[in-house]
């Protein structure tokens, strides 16, 4: 073993910097002075070349050695034969160090779960392994040193997680690369026609190529005006739609319901500043042909964020259908300064020489990377190389998005994976997205059979290089006028030279020699009508895009002067730019969809809130004030006919927040100081109210009063019933049976001739025994 015998240093000028390890007794144990040492003689074996030997349980010794990553076909990075693709057995994941992973990350996963379940043996999922000769430099030697680190700490790479899944990586990466490289070159092209960066003497150039820039003589003219067939349709659609949250009943709780989450809905909005964002997307789409947004869960704001793909050439997606509506992964790449990935992940970054280049190796400085420990310590700081070392070490970062299939109909688990060049900072499990990946993709349009969009340059691209060159040709023909007027010298002792003084000159005498003459020489002036073809290419180009005169700012006086011309002419745009903002409508919702999705998940306070409801309503806003007007004119008429509610006519015409509004609507009606005849006309209805309620109670007093006298007395029946009932009338005689005590009968109970009430009666009565009393 070798003997280190004092503290590796390195030097920055002509002071010499301590390492970051040390063999001296009186900080180090013997057990790591012991183990660096090891490690050290190890790490100079791997780097001379040599191959360790290392015995299995089987008694056939296996050499490793870093360089059997680069070897012919692959080498140790392919499957067995007859077993391309194949599986690899389940393993346990190994720890590579205790800083290594996240608090959510695979070494804290159950077993089973995480990315060993989901690669190696899951339902589905396939080892994807890269072609490391066709890999880029960058890539292979990433893959290398993590290989060549892990042989060193005496780890079988195919058996490590993280060396499998820099694999998935670069392997996956490779299978979209040459689709992606289509596109780079297309977004190049596009660049350099949106924002020319050739700069000639005459100023920017956007076809410098051509041999008229170069040539001497020769007129060129680069008519810079690509930018405005993108910015002015990406302008017109970023303009913020007419947004509502549809209720989910016509009950007035689900109407409420609904405004509380609008409200939502919009601090979601301010907070992220999508007005600033859509811009950006509409931009990006019309310029490229696509882009993508990311959702994220900002801890600090606790709100979901959401940003936009800048470059989308590095974004690769893994569509997981032919319709191009599913992704199964994705991967975006990106460079970091070595200052940025020390303060965000605290990974140190050391420049390591592979033959005459060198690359970027990435060690979180610990024990259990000994190749980086040496590495570190022969890295030449000098003055002079540093600064150029520093500029090549721009470090790619992986930030790669897959998913592990969980059951047969259920959601997947989706992963999140960062790799800072070949040392792996991250990879947790976020459920919150429910099985999906968290880049949302925005096509310009539709395009059948691809899932990208037309950049807004692609078809008028070839008409403004016909503009270009018909142009340059015009300035060219002027020129050739303008440029000087030509002589020539005839005469019968025309000398082959022309002398000096026969060249005329202003304020001189040309004296051409006796018998000579000068004369002019008259330029060849054709006669077309070039204003006439450039009005041609413009109609063309109006055609293909859309944008007419009054978009593009050349509208006549009379157009400017009357409101339905300009009504007309940017109905007709909005006609031909719907299909793109109906799909960018679409991504609207499906972003708004997926961070509420998260909100939920994060806050449970939102949860009971949105309660799983994300339908929101978007319309497309007005463009011009007459449409605005219209607009409001309409709301105002159909709410005064009873057609329409207030609240409906608020969010017609763009009210964030009509129970607000209505609010503000009720104090200001009830401010005697901005609105008296309102005031005075609430009075007087209170007024009529308050007469109304006296009359109403007085009316209700007396019929109070009436019941309570018809109570009275049939109380007083009452009681006088049952006082007859309980009382009982004196016993009767016989007495009473008498004529005279007999009730009159009426005059219809009476017999014919009976005397009248109050008559003398003739009819002699018996008195007695032969008696008769007259």
């Amino acid at each position: 073993m070798a003997k280190v015998r004092k503290i590796p240093a390195a030097f920055e000028g002509t002071r010499g910097v301590p390492g970051q390890y040390t063999t001296d007794p009186d900080v180090a144990t013997p057990e790591q002075i012991a183990a660096l040492g090891a490690a050290i003689d190890k790490a100079k074996r791997l780097q001379r070349g040599a191959q360790l030997i290392k015995p299995m349980p089987g008694g056939k010794p296996v050499p490793n050695s870093p360089a059997s990553v680069s070897s012919s076909g692959g080498g140790s990075l392919r499957s067995p034969a007859g077993a391309a693709n194949a599986p690899l057995p389940r393993t346990a994941p190994i720890a590579t160090s205790p800083v290594g992973l996240n608090a959510t990350s695979k070494a804290s996963r159950p077993a089973g779960t995480g990315f060993a379940a989901g690669l190696r043996g899951g339902r589905g999922s396939l080892r994807i392994q890269p072609d490391v000769e066709k890999l880029p430099p960058s890539e292979a030697a990433a893959l290398k040193m993590l290989e060549s680190s892990l042989v060193a700490r005496e780890e079988d790479p195919k058996q490590n997680d993280d060396y499998t899944l820099l694999q998935e990586i670069l392997g996956r990466k490779q299978l979209v690369e040459p689709e992606q490289n289509r596109l780079k070159a297309l977004f190049r092209r596009m660049d350099n026609l949106y924002h020319p960066e050739t700069m000639t003497l005459g100023g920017a150039d956007h076809w410098s190529e051509d041999p008229s820039a170069r040539l001497a003589g020769r007129a060129h003219v680069s008519v810079n005006i690509h930018h405005a067939y993108v910015q002015i349709p990406a302008a017109i659609q970023a303009v913020r739609p007419i947004v509502n949250y549809v209720p989910t009943g016509q009950k007035p709780e689900d109407r409420q319901a609904a405004q509380l989450r609008e409200q939502l809905y919009f601090r979601w909005w301010d907070a992220n500043d999508m007005d600033l964002l859509h811009e950006q997307a509409a931009l990006l789409k019309e310029l490229y042909g696509h882009t993508a947004a990311k959702v994220y869960w900002d801890p600090v704001e606790r709100i979901p964020k959401v940003t936009v793909i800048e470059r989308p050439e590095n974004l690769y997606l893994g569509f997981g259908n032919s319709d191009y509506n599913r992704l199964d992964w994705a991967l975006y790449t990106y460079g970091m300064s070595p200052q940025a990935i020390q303060e965000d992940y605290g990974v140190s970054v050391i420049p390591v020489k592979q033959g005459e280049k060198w690359y970027p190796y990435t060690s979180r400085g610990d024990h259990a990377d000994p190749i980086g420990n040496v590495w570190a310590n022969a890295f030449e700081r000098n003055p002079l190389k540093r600064e150029t070392a520093y500029e090549q070490m721009q470090i790619e970062v992986y930030d790669y998005w897959y998913k592990v299939a969980t059951s047969p109909g259920e959601a997947p688990l989706v992963y999140n994976a960062i790799y800072v060049g070949n040392t792996l900072v991250k990879n947790d499990a976020h459920p919150e997205y429910g099985g999906k990946i968290p880049y949302i993709h925005l096509p310009n349009g539709k395009i059948p059979g691809s899932p990208y969009g037309k950049p807004a340059l692609y078809d008028p691209e070839q008409l403004l290089r016909e503009k270009d060159e018909r142009i340059t040709a015009m300035a060219q023909m002027i020129q050739s006028i303008v440029g000087g007027q030509m002589w020539q010298l005839v005469g019968a002792d025309a000398p082959d030279e022309v002398p000096p003084n026969a060249l005329p000159k202003p304020g001189r005498v040309a004296t051409p020699g006796p018998g000579n003459e000068l004369r002019a020489i008259q330029p060849f002036i054709p006669q077309f009508q070039i204003e006439a073809y450039i009005a041609r290419i413009d109609r063309e180009l109006t055609v293909a895009t859309g944008l007419n005169d009054l978009l593009l700012g050349l509208a006549p006086a009379q157009v400017l002067g009357s409101s339905r011309a300009i009504a007309a002419l940017i109905a007709n745009y909005e006609s031909r730019l719907a299909p793109k903002r109906k799909v960018f409508y679409s991504w609207m919702k499906q972003v708004w969809e997926m961070c509420a999705r998260i909100w939920e998940e994060k806050d449970p306070g939102v949860r009971s809130l949105i309660a799983g409801e994300y339908r929101i309503e978007v319309v497309a806003p007005e463009l011009t004030p007459r449409d605005t007007l219209e607009l409001a004119s309409t709301a105002i008429n159909l709410v005064q006919n009873r057609i329409w509610s207030a609240e409906r006519a608020m969010d017609r015409v763009g009210v964030e927040d009509p129970i607000g509004e209505k609010d503000l609507i009720r104090d200001e009606q009830t401010d005697a100081t901005l609105n008296p005849a309102a005031v005075a006309t609430m009075a007087n209805v209170m007024g009529t109210f308050k007469q109304m309620q006296m009359q109403e109670q007085q009316a209700a007093q007396a019929t109070q009063q009436q019941q309570i006298q018809q109570e009275m007395e049939m109380t007083q029946a009452q009681a006088d019933n049952a006082q007859r009932t309980l009382q009982q009338g004196a016993a009767g005689s016989e007495s009473l049976n008498q004529p005279e005590n007999q009730a009159q009968l009426p005059p219809e109970a009476n017999a014919a001739n009976a005397p009248a009430p109050g008559a003398q009666n003739l009819v002699p009565t018996t008195t007695g025994i032969n008696e008769v009393q007259a």
